[in-house]
């Protein structure tokens, strides 16, 4: 068997492969072929994404690209060539194509491929060197079952392809185009209500939350990038408030332990930057995560587990974070007034964060009997919207004047 006559390779394109390539071995062997293939056409050129071919690896492999006129795609999809082909040199046309000879293909048996909207995708083909007489109409019928199957796979992966260009596209919005906001919620002295700091929550455009953004990032591998746009966002307005004033913003484990994240926060003095790390984030390397606190904390950065309460990582997770503040989730805060287990569970927390040296802030405070109960607990600092909703910096500015 002769080798295809290649003129390019594409990478393979983002699809649910291992399907793909248990229909092909299936048809392979099914039919007793040589080779099946799945191929897409792309401008005018035939592109394998998937192959089954054992002993042939050299001849046809996932990527090659052949031009559209030297081989029978196009012909078999204009009705000039059969689908089933049981002896090529019975069709005068495929005789005088090289690749008939060049491979050789003795038999070929192939159907399309479609998409959702019922466009070709590309073709599900299968052949061998010799001719194969004894297949027929059955085998054509069995053929477009498997062709079928390769269609469901494929839409699948196509899908998720636009899922992706879509995320993208609104990374690139949001990104480009300033299409997202930072919004400040203090953090307030629970005994004096003073306030103490301020949190950095990124808000969007088009209104969803921004944990499905951060998330839809992550999912594409923009995580790190989306989040140290936000930082850098964030990071133009402590300028804008009281020297005294710290901010915090979020950051995953992974933009923790990235580089871009002391690039990020260099320029801003060290005693006005909290770093948040939720608890709902898993870091995948405990050790590096300890490490990069560390240096953080060198540098005189503080750093806070957020979401304290909410995560899988439990207390041995905070022992390696040493972190200088934890902040309890809102679920364990919300109704804690009216819940003895919610209390008991603070008050360890709290007796854990004097016992490490850390302070404790308390999230999503909304009630009075709220407020009183951690007050009676020593929580040391509370957030939520008894004491103020979000809002912009001309706002915070003017809440801390009427504060004073």
């Amino acid at each position: 068997m002769g080798r295809l006559p290649l003129n390019l390779t594409l990478d393979p394109i983002d699809q649910p492969r291992d399907a793909v390539d248990i229909i092909l071995e299936t048809v392979r062997k099914h039919f007793d072929m040589e080779v099946a293939y799945l191929s897409e056409i792309v401008d005018g050129q035939s592109v394998f994404r998937a192959v089954s071919a054992p002993g042939f690896e050299a001849v046809i492999s996932p990527g090659s690209v052949i031009p559209l006129s030297e081989v029978y795609c196009q012909h078999i999809l204009d009705g000039v060539l059969p689908n089933l082909m049981t002896d090529t040199s019975q069709h005068p046309l495929a005789v005088a194509m090289p690749i008939t000879r060049n491979v050789p293909i003795g038999a070929h048996l192939s159907l399309p491929v479609y998409r959702d909207n019922g466009q070709v995708y590309g073709m599900l083909c299968c052949l061998r060197s010799t001719p194969h007489p004894s297949l027929g109409e059955r085998d054509l019928a069995v053929m477009e079952t498997f062709a079928g199957l390769a269609g469901n796979q494929i839409n699948d992966g196509l899908r998720r392809r636009a899922e992706i260009a879509d995320i993208n596209a609104r990374l690139d919005s949001a990104l480009v185009a300033d299409g997202f906001r930072i919004a400040l919620q203090p953090v307030v002295d629970l005994e004096t209500l003073r306030p103490i700091k301020f949190e950095a929550l990124s808000r969007f455009a088009d209104g969803r939350p921004p944990n499905i953004w951060f998330e839809e990032a992550r999912q594409v591998g923009r995580q790190i990038e989306l989040e140290i746009a936000a930082i850098e966002k964030a990071l133009t307005l402590p300028g804008q408030l009281p020297e005294e004033m710290a901010i915090g913003f979020n950051a995953s484990p992974q933009t923790i332990t990235s580089d871009a994240l002391l690039e990020a926060i260099g320029h801003i003095p060290a005693e006005r930057l909290v770093v948040e790390i939720t608890e709902h984030d898993v870091a995948e390397d405990f050790d590096e995560l300890a490490t990069a606190l560390q240096t953080l904390r060198r540098r005189g950065i503080r750093t806070a587990a957020d979401d304290v309460g909410a995560g899988f990582s439990g207390l041995i997770a905070l022992l390696r974070m040493r972190p200088d503040i934890l902040k309890l989730d809102i679920e364990l805060v919300r109704d804690i007034n009216s819940n003895l287990a919610k209390q008991a569970l603070v008050l360890g927390m709290v007796d854990f964060a004097r016992q490490t040296g850390a302070l404790t802030i308390a999230e999503g405070v909304e009630t009075e009997e709220e407020y009183a109960t951690l007050l009676r607990l020593k929580v040391d600092l509370g957030q939520g919207y008894l004491f103020a909703k979000p809002m912009e910096i001309g706002s915070a500015q003017e809440w801390l004047a009427e504060r004073r």
